[in-house]
């Protein structure tokens, strides 16, 4: 009869492409690519970026180059309906888009206390202290992001009752449109600052997400989900060379 035992134990097979994908997994983070961004609100987002520098730059000029005032004011009005199309777009957009383009994600939460922390903390040590995660908009300024907006519409107001009722409420509307123009310049300086601090010093590719809609995530390497292995049943008896069997 033959010796060896009919038991059996269960040995994992690796392939050696599996072999080289798991080794992958195990020595790098997993990045991964994730539509954050829609095209409408990308949309929203370059007809507010091309309507502000339009209007900052044409109201200068306006204001301190006489020769070329008459083009600049037609750039202007341009400008302007640029603007109204853009707010129009980014209000429906809040109201009844989905996802990031809603006005509510545009709130912050009680959860997000320390991530709005740890942002200023790392604006204002130049990128030198950690940067917090976050998925959409930043939570540092989110809020600001829906101020700019009520800021903006209230400019298009101002510019348009000024040229026939200057005097509203005794606010002379000329200097309020441009103390108005002076904050909303300091901000966008403020907002191109950090989104090239964050692609700088971060991961997420903050510029290139607001052109194709996709930021990038990395995974730890501990939540990294490992392939499976087939498992393979193997008989004892049967590793056993047929010249080793004996009967009796």
């Amino acid at each position: 009869m033959a010796t060896g035992g009919m038991s059996q134990v269960k040995v994992a097979r690796r392939p050696a492409s599996g072999l080289k994908a798991l080794e992958g997994i195990e020595m790098a983070e997993q990045i991964r690519r994730v539509l954050v961004w829609s095209g409408w609100l990308r949309v929203a987002h370059a007809a507010l970026a091309l309507a502000t520098l339009l209007l900052v730059s044409t109201g200068w000029l306006v204001a301190n180059a006489p020769s070329v005032a008459v083009a600049a004011a037609d750039a202007h009005y341009l400008g302007a309906g640029i603007l109204v199309f853009a707010l129009a777009l980014r209000l429906f957009l809040g109201v009844f888009g989905s996802g990031a383009e809603r006005f509510e994600h545009m709130l912050p939460g009680t959860a997000e206390l320390a991530a709005i922390r740890d942002s200023a903390l790392f604006y204002l040590s130049l990128g030198r202290a950690p940067m917090p995660n976050w998925f959409a908009h930043n939570p540092l300024w989110k809020l600001l992001y829906l101020v700019l907006l009520v800021v903006l519409a209230l400019q298009a107001v101002v510019g348009w009752l000024m040229p026939d009722t200057p005097l509203v409420w005794r606010f002379y509307l000329p200097h309020v449109h441009a103390t108005l123009a002076t904050l909303i310049t300091l901000f966008v300086g403020a907002h191109l600052y950090s989104v090239i601090l964050q692609d700088y010093r971060g991961s997420t590719a903050d510029i290139s997400a607001m052109i194709n809609g996709h930021r990038y995530f990395t995974i730890e390497r501990d939540g990294l989900v490992k392939p499976d292995l087939p498992q393979v049943a193997v008989r004892i008896d049967s590793l056993t060379p047929p010249s080793s069997k004996r009967d009796d």
